[in-house]
């Protein structure tokens, strides 16, 4: 029985709690003390309680994590501003997707991730330059440099995850893309880590990129519309390639962005059974405005295309966190967890979603973000001007 006397931070009271790492799913209240989730369960006392969100009839869910994003803003041609983003998306994690290179992650880790509330982590750019500009980090060959690339990550063991590669056509000029994944994969074994790669827009089968991939590893856009380096074969399934990659452990998150999203493959993989292991919004300067928007909206489209809010959330929350290695404080809400929280209201009607080559998709729910807490403490809440409102 839990001691009246004990003071709660906060208390979300009477929403359903969807805690997919956890088996929990129902009426449950959720206690937060010190920064971390201190109680979760039926009709926990509000006495003591030094604030009270009333979460009825609204979704209780960790705090989202965004696998991939773009936030070297002001350098890179892709950056948006994190902190303008995650509050007010339900979003407590992102992860930089190879924005910053070997010669300027420092810059990434000392101007955005250290100021930046949101939690920020990032995959370093097998391109020493990272992403300045749309396309062609790796024209320049002395940009190139598996070494400096490794270095770089073991130089910054805090923020960095792993290596980053765009294996699209032309990347490095005419050099092949094979040896451009070959590269990669010497960076992410110099510095012991995983490899994410970028498989849209390509001129070579995945045939040929995803067997040297290892376990950990990351494919990233594995729902692109493009015909080369799709997961389908021309019947619309899934290529014996592709699940072979995935038994022995190689991860495939969505990617989204501005053009490496297509309903009609997401529809075809879905009916293989072959789920992406994260959801993630691909968002920068190009799909902030469309057709992504923002983790919800992502979300919400794999709702329209049939999966269960219980599986939509887990492939935003522990899936990503389980992925870079943070599943024991994140991503959850166990005891003792960080208490980042999202309340969402899940809307019914008739809702607009689109993809990158523009079908509109009709789907009959969407998220929509009503309070984030990160750290504990409530981080924004819709209708408040502020952050210290009281209820």
């Amino acid at each position: 029985m839990t001691d009246v006397s004990e003071r709660y931070d906060l208390l979300l009271k009477g929403g359903t709690v969807v805690d997919p790492a956890n088996g929990r799913r129902g009426l449950l209240d959720v206690a937060v003390k010190g920064g971390r989730v201190a109680a979760v369960g039926r009709d926990l006392p509000v006495e003591g309680s030094a604030r009270v969100l009333d979460a009825s009839g609204r979704f209780v869910v960790p705090g989202l994590i965004d696998l991939h994003a773009h936030v070297y803003i002001g350098v890179s041609f892709f950056g948006i501003e994190a902190d303008d983003l995650g509050p007010r998306t339900g979003v407590t994690t992102m992860v930089d997707t190879g924005s910053a290179g070997w010669t300027n992650y420092e810059g990434l880790e000392r101007f955005v991730i250290g100021p930046s509330e949101t939690r920020i982590f990032g995959y370093v750019n097998l391109s020493g330059v990272g992403l300045p500009t749309r396309r062609g980090e790796l024209v320049h060959h002395d940009y190139l440099d598996a070494r400096e690339c490794a270095e770089c990550v073991l130089r910054h063991p805090e923020t960095t995850l792993g290596v980053k590669v765009r294996l699209y056509e032309g990347v490095a000029g005419s050099m092949d893309l094979r040896d451009v994944l070959k590269a990669a994969l010497e960076a992410a074994e110099l510095c012991g880590k995983p490899l994410m790669v970028h498989i849209s827009g390509g001129n070579v089968p995945l045939e040929d990129l995803l067997p040297p991939l290892r376990t950990g590893d990351v494919v990233t856009h594995c729902y692109h519309g493009f015909p080369v380096g799709s997961i389908l074969d021309r019947e619309g399934r899934i290529l014996p390639v592709v699940r072979d990659a995935r038994e022995r452990g190689v991860l495939f998150d969505v990617g989204h962005g501005s053009g490496s999203f297509a309903f009609r493959v997401a529809r075809c993989a879905l009916e293989e059974d072959f789920l992406p292991d994260a959801i993630s919004t691909d968002v920068h300067t190009l799909s902030i405005k469309y057709p992504v928007y923002d983790m919800p909206t992502t979300l919400s489209k794999f709702l329209g295309l049939g999966l269960s809010l219980d599986k939509v959330i887990e492939r935003g929350t522990i899936e990503p966190a389980r992925i870079i290695g943070i599943d024991s404080d994140l991503g959850h809400l166990g005891v003792g967890a960080t208490a980042d929280v999202a309340v969402f209201e899940l809307e019914e009607g008739r809702f607009s979603f689109f993809d990158v080559e523009d079908e509109e998709l009709i789907g009959p729910q969407r998220l929509v973000c009503k309070a984030t807490i990160k750290d504990g403490r409530v981080w924004w809440r819709a209708g408040e001007t502020g952050q210290s409102a009281e209820d």
